[in-house]
Formats: C-alpha cells, sequence, structure tokens
C-alpha cells in the first residue's frame, strides 16, 4: 500500500486495523469497480446492521475485492446523511493502485431496491459510487439517472462464511468517529456556541466581500437581483436562477413593471425562464396562463432551455415558477429594489416580524391553488415566498448585499444594522447537509442551536471540512479554523 495512503486512512480510520483484515490486502491485482463475492446459502442481515457495519467500519478489508482479485480501502467512509438522497456522503474509496475514488454510498438488503424506490430517476443519486446491498439480485452495477453506473458490494456470501466473526464485529466498538461528535463533551457549549456563531459571521463576511465585487460589477440593483434570484433557487436551481438574472437584466424587468404591470413582469420572468406551457409543448391552460403566452408573444427574447431545470423531487411549493411570480410581486413593493433595504430601517426593535413580512409573498388569484402552470387545480398551497425562504433571501442576500452597500457607499450605520440584524435572526430551518450536525451538536439547557447565525456556523463546517473528508482538521478537532 502507497505509504501517502497509508497515512491518510490513519487520519480517518484512528485506530489499527485487527491482523486478519489485512490478510490478503496487500497482494490485490487489477480489476473492476465491481465486488462479488462466492455464492452462499441463505443468510440474513437486515438494513440497519448494514447501516451499522458501514457507519462503524465493522467488517475486514478483505471484504471489499472486486471481481478480478483487487483490494478497495475505505478511506473515509462517509456521512450518515439524515435528509433525502444517500444513505453516505462525500465518502472515499480507494482502489487497488492508491487513487482515491470520492462519492456517496447507498445501501440496500436488496439491489434491486435502488430502482423499485425510483433512485434511479432521482438526480440526488448521481454521485453515488458504491452500492452496499446484501443480496446482488440484480447481477450487475447499479446504473444511476446520469447514465454512470456505481459497483456493488454484495455482502451475503461473506456473512455466511464468517457468521460468528460478524457477530464479534458488531459487538465491536466504531473504529472511528468524528470529532465533532465529543466536541461538547470535550470543550464546553458555550466554547462550541461561540466558535459556531464565530464561523457563521466569517460566511457572512464573505458573502458581503462576493457582493462588494458585484456591486462594483454590475450595479446596485442588477447584484441584489441576481443574489435574490440565486437564493429562491435553492440549491439545485441557483445557477438557472443566475442564468435567468443575466437573460433578463434587472432593469428591463423593472420596466416592464412600471409600463405594463404585474402580468407584463411576471410574463417575462416565466417566458426568459423557459416554464411557460407553450414552450414545454403543452396546449391545454387556463385564462391566466393564456393571458402571460400572449404577453410573452408580444416581446419574445432569449430564454433558458426548459430542460436545464432540475425539478424532479421539489416539493410543489418550491416549483421555479412559483418562485418567479412570487419575485414579480415582491419588486413591484417598492420603486426600486435597493429601495427595498428602507425595511432594514422600519424592522421593530423588539420584533423581527415586520422585516420578514416585507419579504414574504402571500399567494394570489391563480397561484391560491396551483404550484406550476400546467393547469390543473391542486388544493391550496402556502405562500409564493413564505417565512422560511424570506429568512433564506435575508441571510443569503438582503443582509450581505446591504452591508456590502453601506460599507461601498460610506453608510457604516446600515452595515452595522445589517450585521445586527444577522445576529438576532432565527434560522430558517434544517439543511440536508447539516442535520448530521444539528444532531451531534446539541446542547443542554435549553440554548440557541437555531439562530441563523449558527446554522450558518455549521455550514461552514459542512462546506470546508464535512463535504471534503477533512475531518481531521476541523475545528471541532481542537484546530482553529481556516
Amino acid at each position: 500500500m502507497p505509504l501517502l495512503l497509508r497515512e491518510r486512512r490513519a487520519q480517518y480510520q484512528g485506530a489499527d486495523e485487527p491482523e486478519e483484515a489485512r490478510e490478503g490486502a496487500e497482494n490485490a491485482g487489477a480489476g473492476a469497480l465491481l465486488i462479488e463475492f462466492p455464492a452462499a446459502a441463505e443468510p440474513h442481515l437486515r438494513e440497519d446492521e448494514l447501516v451499522r457495519l458501514w457507519e462503524g467500519q465493522r467488517f475486514p478489508r478483505e471484504a471489499l475485492r472486486t471481481r478480478q482479485g483487487e483490494a478497495l480501502q475505505v478511506v473515509h467512509r462517509g456521512r450518515r446523511n439524515l435528509g433525502a438522497g444517500p444513505d453516505f456522503l462525500d465518502a472515499i474509496i480507494a482502489d487497488g493502485r492508491g487513487r482515491l475514488i470520492k462519492g456517496d454510498v447507498e445501501l440496500h438488503v436488496r439491489a434491486s431496491a435502488f430502482v423499485a424506490h425510483g433512485h434511479h430517476l432521482d438526480p440526488r443519486y448521481d454521485n453515488v459510487v458504491l452500492h452496499v446491498v446484501f443480496h446482488d439480485d440484480a447481477g450487475e452495477p447499479t446504473l444511476l439517472r446520469c447514465g454512470r453506473r456505481a459497483a456493488v458490494v454484495a455482502l451475503a456470501p461473506w456473512v455466511a462464511r464468517r457468521a460468528e466473526q460478524l457477530r464479534l464485529w458488531l459487538a465491536q466498538p466504531s473504529s472511528w468517529t468524528e470529532p465533532c461528535r465529543s466536541a461538547i463533551a470535550c470543550s464546553g457549549w458555550p466554547e462550541v456556541g461561540e466558535m459556531l456563531s464565530r464561523l457563521g459571521q466569517m460566511r457572512f463576511r464573505h458573502k458581503q466581500a462576493r457582493f462588494a465585487g458585484a456591486l462594483r460589477r454590475q450595479g446596485a440593483n442588477q447584484a441584489l437581483y441576481e443574489g435574490i434570484l440565486r437564493t429562491l433557487g435553492y440549491s439545485r436551481n441557483q445557477e438557472t436562477f443566475a442564468r435567468l438574472a443575466h437573460l433578463l437584466p434587472y432593469e428591463r424587468l423593472r420596466q416592464a413593471l412600471d409600463h405594463e404591470g404585474l402580468i407584463a413582469a411576471e410574463a417575462l420572468l416565466l417566458g426568459s425562464g423557459g416554464l411557460l406551457p407553450g414552450q414545454l409543448g403543452q396546449t391545454a391552460a387556463p385564462p391566466y396562463v393564456l393571458a402571460l403566452e400572449r404577453r410573452w408573444a408580444r416581446v419574445p427574447s432569449r430564454q433558458v432551455p426548459p430542460e436545464v431545470w432540475q425539478l424532479s423531487g421539489l416539493r410543489p411549493e418550491n416549483h421555479p415558477a412559483r418562485r418567479l411570480a412570487g419575485l414579480a410581486r415582491l419588486l413591484g413593493r417598492w420603486p426600486s429594489l435597493v429601495a427595498g433595504l428602507r425595511s432594514l430601517e422600519e424592522a421593530d426593535s423588539a420584533s423581527l416580524s415586520r422585516l420578514l413580512a416585507a419579504w414574504q409573498v402571500p399567494a394570489d388569484g391563480f397561484w391560491q391553488s396551483h404550484h406550476d402552470l400546467d393547469g390543473r387545480g391542486r388544493p391550496p398551497f402556502g405562500s409564493l415566498i413564505g417565512r422560511g425562504r424570506a429568512l433564506e433571501v435575508l441571510v443569503n442576500a438582503v443582509l450581505p448585499f446591504a452591508a456590502a452597500f453601506g460599507e461601498t457607499r460610506g453608510l457604516d450605520a446600515l452595515s452595522r444594522r445589517a450585521l445586527g440584524l444577522f445576529l438576532r435572526l432565527p434560522s430558517a430551518g434544517s439543511y440536508g447537509g447539516t442535520r448530521f450536525l444539528e444532531s451531534v451538536l446539541r446542547p443542554s439547557g435549553g440554548d440557541n442551536l437555531q439562530g441563523a447565525c449558527r446554522q450558518q456556523g455549521r455550514l461552514y463546517l459542512y462546506n470546508h471540512y464535512c463535504a471534503a473528508g477533512e475531518c481531521t482538521i476541523c475545528p471541532l478537532s481542537g484546530r482553529d479554523p481556516v
């Protein structure tokens, strides 16, 4: 085994492997990343036991071999995903030549469950590199939506041969645990909470610096407009929303809103986004949608290709069409988008409800019974931009933009107010990527875990350390943040 890989694995595992786990691993041959084992009869293992085996790495390294005999190593088994998507995220697997393969790991009792559960159509599973199953009833690598195939590890034959050894391995303590699991016990919640707040403010300053650069390049209204669109796009459609911001600049949208009203602005947003039924090859549409299409047909322009939107797995309330309809109504509240910063000055000193209300948009008319433009009525939905999304807009766009705007225009009071409001805001909810950190960094005694600043601190840890598998240099391991 290459020395660098040996050191890298030791960093993650934190413990020596039993001698039997190392037998034969050094003499692995070359082969494709498809792992199989000799046939065996009727062993049994539940999915929760598969999860325990993988999470604690409670199996010998010899269990991971390709058909040609190439030994694989788990350098980092990934983070347990407590949200939707693969079971473990950002794992690092090394092949027999020491090359590192980074991606996600999915576990099932049967390999066929990947298709049965619809994962083969879900883009969240496109980064799976290893499918760990008990029974390989598919007999081939797992086909992902993106067209790539992931290796399949079938453990049933190994369990049949090693039933007694498996019981011993399951009884062993985990060979490695993340340092964040013991951070509160080692350092105390006040120190951990303060570190999260410090990292959250660091993340805020990074956003502020990016907006300062955008102000110089684009001007104030366009910079804030693009920032809000990115936030409305969530992580999956952020780049598509940003593309729309360039295809349909703020000033053109503002002119349509000022001269022709809401329906013209909404038609421009939806048409430029390629989301109108006629652009999607659909013919039936209710009168409201037909009016939007007629307005778009008068002055068509460049549009986002419909196929670039990622709509699979989105909740109906999060459909891009609803978010764009909400943005059109939001823009109508002020003579310019930057004028919306007045809402920061008007925020009540004791309550943030007025500020949140300024950036929320209730559903009206057609949108009270439709989540998109397909013409099929639905039960009433919530707001076009609700409380949670308004919080995201404030945290990720409005407040860091206001801090940058105040800094570049000599409005120091505005910059201080923006940071002060950020420190007071509650979090918008739980992110899939940070749920693991939320579960292990849970203070006792009712301390505030859910503030927006500390939530941003957890996102900082996730992006810089968790997603990179860099647990050993994480600030929670006793090192200063970098």
